[in-house]
């Protein structure tokens, strides 16, 4: 029998250091990588985006990399592109609303404000432009435009590494995921179950919300559009793609997301024409019946099962997306859900174990995961 301080001795001459070099190898990673980690995590976004079609691909005939290559090409790129256009295309369309916009609203709304005293003229807008103009503090236009092309030549090759690292972890993930099982993991099937569900997880919440939520946003502004085409005159849905991006946007909030949207515009339609033209309220009942039934219908009934899945309760993805941004900054939409995915599958799976040891069954574990998910 060997003496303990033996056995330390042993451990601490054969992996001690070892371990102290695999930890100093990871203060150097971290210290290294920690201005990139918006960039990874967007890599690991594209990668759950990819995984799905590059798969199909694979099970076609195609090689491994060309399926990665193909999907991020003609799939992701043009996905990502889209989300930009319709982010950019909202930002314009916000930049360019004038002030006249809102004195409609609020003259249909508020009959008793007083308009006037906004400062919708150009004599009273024109000073503050001058004033911003001939701020000496301002930088020059040319400075402002070198910065500008500096960050946009920053961003779009940072952009092309996330891309590769996208293709890298899609083409090689099964050659990956056999090292993780059979050099780091082991035999260790507490280990396996948990790292496949919140594979499961992140898989439905990267790939599945985001398309439903795009989804959502471009159903909502075809189904607006051709609502305005048979829109009484002077009751048109107003802003249509903002609208139909914060409709998306909303369908994270459980039970009530887009009801609120579609209230909202009700209202609106219903106040013009009540002040306008009393026979044209049969406008705003279609809108709501369209909307309301039909559309959250199909919704329901189809596009989110069908895209998202049901692993885990609305209100947690909710507060993951929303959290996530002020929290950790622009990326935080992506490490917000990727946390929570972490979180809750170690609640739903290994937390009891912990607690209850051998007394918590698979039983047991299915009846608390499926409570977690009808609440």
């Amino acid at each position: 029998m060997i003496p303990n301080g033996d056995v330390d001795a042993e451990w601490l001459r054969s992996r001690g250091w070892w371990w102290a070099f695999a930890f100093a190898l990871a203060i150097v990673l971290i210290a290294a990588l920690r201005n990139y980690l918006g960039w990874i995590v967007f890599g690991i976004f594209l990668y759950y985006v990819a995984r799905p079609i590059s798969r199909r691909l694979h099970q076609r005939g195609f090689s491994s990399g060309t399926s990665a290559a193909v999907t991020l090409v003609l799939v992701v790129l043009p996905f990502v592109g889209v989300l930009f256009a319709i982010m950019s295309l909202a930002i314009i369309q916000i930049a360019t609303l004038e002030m006249t916009d809102f004195d409609v609203v609020l003259e249909r709304l508020f009959p008793t404000v007083d308009t006037d005293e906004l400062p919708t003229t150009d004599a009273e807008l024109y000073p503050f432009a001058e004033d911003l103009a001939t701020d000496p503090r301002l930088a020059t236009v040319v400075q402002w435009l070198s910065g500008l092309v500096d960050r946009f030549l920053t961003a779009s090759y940072l952009l092309f590494v996330t891309f590769l690292f996208a293709f890298f972890l899609v083409r090689d993930e099964r050659r990956i995921r056999r090292w993780l099982r059979t050099k780091i993991i082991g035999e260790k099937p507490n280990v396996t179950t948990y790292l496949r569900r919140v594979d499961e997880g992140l898989q439905s919440v990267f790939f599945g919300y985001t398309l439903t939520i795009l989804a959502i946003v471009l159903l909502a502004g075809v189904v607006y559009t051709g609502l305005n085409m048979i829109a009484p005159t002077g009751l048109e849905i107003p802003q249509v793609l903002l609208l139909a991006i914060v409709t998306g946007l909303a369908s994270v909030i459980p039970l009530v997301g887009r009801n609120i949207v579609y209230a909202s515009i009700v209202g609106y339609l219903a106040l013009t024409a009540i002040r306008t033209d009393t026979t044209a309220l049969w406008f705003p009942v279609a809108f709501y019946v369209v909307m309301g039934v039909f559309f959250d219908g199909v919704v329901r009934t189809y596009v989110r099962p069908t895209l998202s899945g049901r692993m885990f309760p609305m209100g947690l993805v909710l507060f993951a997306y929303i959290l996530g941004p002020p929290i950790f900054g622009w990326y935080g939409i992506f490490l917000g859900p990727f946390i929570m995915v972490v979180t809750v599958v170690f609640v739903q799976h290994q937390l009891p174990r912990l607690l209850h040891g051998d007394q918590h069954s698979p039983r047991t574990s299915e009846c608390s995961e499926h409570d977690l998910k009808d609440q």
